[in-house]
């Protein structure tokens, strides 16, 4: 038994004994509710420490433990997959599922992230987002709130916060807005030149958080423009251009020195990283026709496009030439369901790194297409079971299987045995089975499933 820094400096804990050699370890002390993680003296430190509390040493946290989001080019890098336990078995989260402040949904909610031992999750009905302690010690029903973030305006997929330096940014329309991690107090973000006026955010835009001249750099969609805040000074660029309030813009990628953003109204927008300050070009426009939220592989964007006849195929974008083709035809969706297939636009194609996977209109059929060969195939699942269902924009891949969570359960189609597709009730012992809301989010061998009155836990 070791003793606790942040806990009664007469107690002691179950944290597990202090061997430097084993190197970093990450867990959770059951008698101060804190995630904590060794330095390589050995000593024990909270989750943000910035330096050793014992010998004042600068901390450098365990490789693997960093941000976990649902797609990791839109806030963060998932941790290293390597069979990380990122919290200790005997300390961490369990399999299981605990209680969170019933959401009622209206549309996209922002995504659900995990930082170093706290999960970010939206709570819509009180206009906040709530960051709670990741571990859940002695099956504990409920999780423990550490800190909210206030919101003066509906929680929208727009107002995702991204991560950097032990802070939280994120956009409402009073302004940007940066909170500790720790839960000091939320300070805005003063740049010179951009009034409140210009942060207007949109509801289906996200920001990015990506490298501009190899600094960290927030980029955010707005009603009149783009903002480019970098994260180490706090300096922003903001640009003004008509594309963004004529058009439902998604969320943006990067690709190469470019940001692209695509439109429900079939416009692609390029801005190109290294000539900031050039003329910026017109946007390509296409008629009669929808675009998804992008995604970045292989040097192109690919993103689902969808025709007012109902014809709907996966579109490849190469940034550098302005060049659109078509990667591989899809199903026909109705015309008289265009407007409910362009409520999945606000995410991209789910990808592994390697391949894209889009479904059929019924989520029956799974289309895979391979960026390096080109080589295009399609499997099915089975038709006449209503527990197997392929939902892109809830699925995630993890440990070569695609986890696609629905209402009526656990999809899983391992990628190693030709799609092999297996089904979970993630009802887990409740009397109820839940309504997935949100993509899943992978940290260490962990799935966190947000549905509409609890959190999941489960084994990938």
């Amino acid at each position: 038994m070791n003793v606790c820094p942040y806990a009664n400096t007469n107690e002691t804990c179950g944290l597990p004994s202090v061997n430097a050699d084993e190197g970093s370890i990450v867990v959770y002390c059951q008698k101060c509710s804190e995630v904590v993680f060794r330095c390589a003296w050995g000593h024990w430190n909270r989750a943000f420490a910035r330096f050793c509390t014992r010998c004042s040493e600068k901390l450098e946290k365990p490789a693997e433990w960093g941000m976990a989001s649902a797609n990791p080019q839109r806030t963060a890098t998932l941790p290293k997959m390597y069979s990380v336990d990122v919290l200790n078995r005997d300390y961490g989260f369990n399999t299981g599922v605990v209680n969170i402040p019933e959401i009622s949904i209206d549309g996209d909610l922002p995504g659900i992230l995990v930082i170093d031992g706290l999960i970010i999750v939206p709570n819509p009905n009180e206009k906040k987002i709530d960051a709670y302690t990741i571990a859940n010690p002695f099956g504990q029903k409920s999780l423990k709130l550490k800190w909210s973030i206030p919101y003066d305006e509906a929680l929208t997929y727009g107002a995702t916060p991204v991560y950097h330096g032990f802070h939280l940014y994120y956009v409402n329309s009073s302004g940007i807005w940066r909170q500790p991690v720790t839960g000091e107090e939320v300070k805005p973000v003063e740049l010179n030149d951009v009034t409140s006026t210009h942060i207007q955010p949109i509801p289906k835009c996200a920001p990015l958080k990506c490298y501009v001249n190899k600094s960290p750099t927030m980029i955010v969609g707005l009603e009149q423009g783009v903002l480019l805040l970098d994260l180490v000074n706090n300096e922003g660029d903001y640009i003004d251009h008509k594309f963004f309030s004529k058009n439902t813009v998604t969320s943006p990628v990067q690709c190469r020195e470019y940001i692209i953003f695509t439109t429900l109204q079939g416009q692609i927008f390029t801005l190109n990283m290294n000539r900031i300050g050039d003329k910026i070009p017109l946007p390509k426009a296409y008629r009669n026709i929808s675009f998804s939220a992008p995604i970045s592989l292989g040097g192109r964007v690919y993103f689902e496009a969808l025709n007012r006849s109902g014809n709907r195929s996966l579109a490849c974008f190469d940034p550098s030439s302005g060049k659109l083709s078509k990667a591989i035809e899809l199903d026909n969706d109705p015309e008289s369901n265009f407007e409910n297939r362009q409520v999945l636009f606000t995410h991209p194609p789910l990808t592994d790194g390697k391949r894209l996977f889009v479904s059929d209109r019924y989520g029956k059929q799974v289309y895979i297409y391979d960026i390096e060969d080109g080589y295009s195939s399609k499997r099915s699942l089975p038709q006449e079971d209503v527990r197997y269902m392929f939902a892109p924009h809830l699925s995630i891949v993890a440990n070569n299987r695609i986890y696609s969570p629905t209402a009526y359960g656990l999809t899983t189609l391992d990628l190693t045995q030709n799609y092999a597709a297996q089904h979970q009730s993630l009802a887990m012992g409740m009397p109820t089975a839940p309504k997935p809301i949100a993509r899943p989010v992978r940290y260490g061998d962990k799935l966190f499933v947000l549905c509409e009155d609890r959190l999941l836990c489960l084994d990938c």
